[in-house]
């Protein structure tokens, strides 16, 4: 067998070897071109009892549902329409497109409209109001956003028709709960009651979170949790954070007037070595958020932590941080700030 012969026998045997890898190869680099995006979506729609698959699809089948009466049919659709429409938004994000970004905003707000009109058919105004401001809100941020804009003005539009009824005032009886909405589906919530035996005296209990998806699609959360006696003076109650105590709620019943220990800016070392920088969150749709966060606080005392809560209008709850979210104990990109609205569903 001379050399040309054995070259050309080689090229076979690598030929064949490569052409019965192929379907592998194919497979691996299909699993890689997976974005996290399609696997979260891919997630959302894994479940035996998927009632839509698309965002279109279930924004037009729970309104349908609405109109026909099925209340917990249409429930059940605009949460999925809700879930896919962060699919999309996140999936905006990766494509680094302004005009897919622009059409998820929308998509996401619409969702929170058509949440709030379930729950107006429930009988639930509060919570009605709480999805319509906060769909509102989210155009806020993006004031020259044309289709987020419609979005915003079917919100306006439904809360001016419920405005002004069975609003309520003040924290009831029984306590009331607060939420405010993050992303991914998640929201900070916030449970004020009114404590027996101690007259003006109530305890928070607050569950905070920063929504993840990791590289496989699944979602997770970092987490931060609070709970303390508090009085409200003049509809504000301060709660210094610490880490003494254990578990028992803290004592923060005591009037706190003077901010200047938390609001001061941090003293910033000289020539400090470079730290090794902390784990990014998983995808960028969730990087935008903590960049916020980062920008908010860069100037506020790095070594305290002091949690305001400000009854600011009905069924308003304005929750903000003086000194540095990182000295509350939360988790990593965890913050109890926001505006919270009261909520008396589940």
């Amino acid at each position: 067998m001379n050399v040309k012969t054995a070259v050309t026998a080689a090229a076979v045997v690598v030929s064949t070897a490569t052409a019965a890898l192929m379907p592998a190869l194919v497979a691996a680099q299909t699993a890689t071109a997976d974005s996290r995006a399609d696997l979260y979506r891919r997630n959302l729609l894994a479940g035996k009892d998927v009632p839509c698959r698309t965002n279109a699809s279930c924004a037009a089948l729970g309104v349908a549902a609405l109109e026909a009466g099925r209340i917990k049919e249409a429930q059940t659709l605009v949460a999925m329409e809700a879930a896919l429409a962060e699919a999309t938004a996140m999936q905006a994000d990766e494509e680094n497109s302004p005009r897919a970004t622009s059409s998820a905003r929308a998509r996401v707000a619409m969702a929170l409209v058509h949440q709030g009109d379930v729950q107006v058919r429930l009988g639930a105004l509060p919570d009605a109001r709480a999805y319509y401001r906060t769909a509102v809100s989210r155009g806020n941020d993006y004031p020259n956003d044309a289709l987020l804009g419609r979005a915003v003005a079917a919100a306006r539009q439904r809360l001016e028709a419920i405005a002004g009824k069975a609003v309520v005032v003040g924290v009831p009886p029984n306590g009331a709960r607060f939420a405010s909405y993050l992303f991914f589906g998640a929201w900070n919530s916030i449970e004020v009651k009114p404590v027996k035996g101690r007259h003006g005296v109530y305890r928070v209990d607050g569950d905070f979170m920063y929504p993840t998806v990791g590289a496989d699609g699944q979602p997770s959360a970092n987490m931060g949790n609070l709970s303390a006696y508090v009085r409200f003076y003049d509809g504000v109650a301060r709660v210094p954070m610490t880490d003494d105590g254990g578990d028992a709620p803290l004592d923060a019943t005591a009037r706190i007037t003077n901010l200047a220990p938390y609001d001061k800016p941090a003293n910033k070392p000289a020539d400090k070595p470079a730290d090794k920088p902390a784990d990014k969150p998983a995808d960028k749709h969730a990087d935008k958020h903590a960049d916020k966060h980062a920008d908010k606080h860069a100037d506020k005392h790095a070594d305290r932590c002091l949690i305001e809560f400000r009854l600011s209008a009905p069924e308003t709850l304005d929750v903000q941080t003086h000194g540095s979210p990182t000295a509350c104990g939360f988790g990593f990109n965890v913050s109890a700030d926001g505006r919270y609205y009261l909520m008396t569903g589940s």
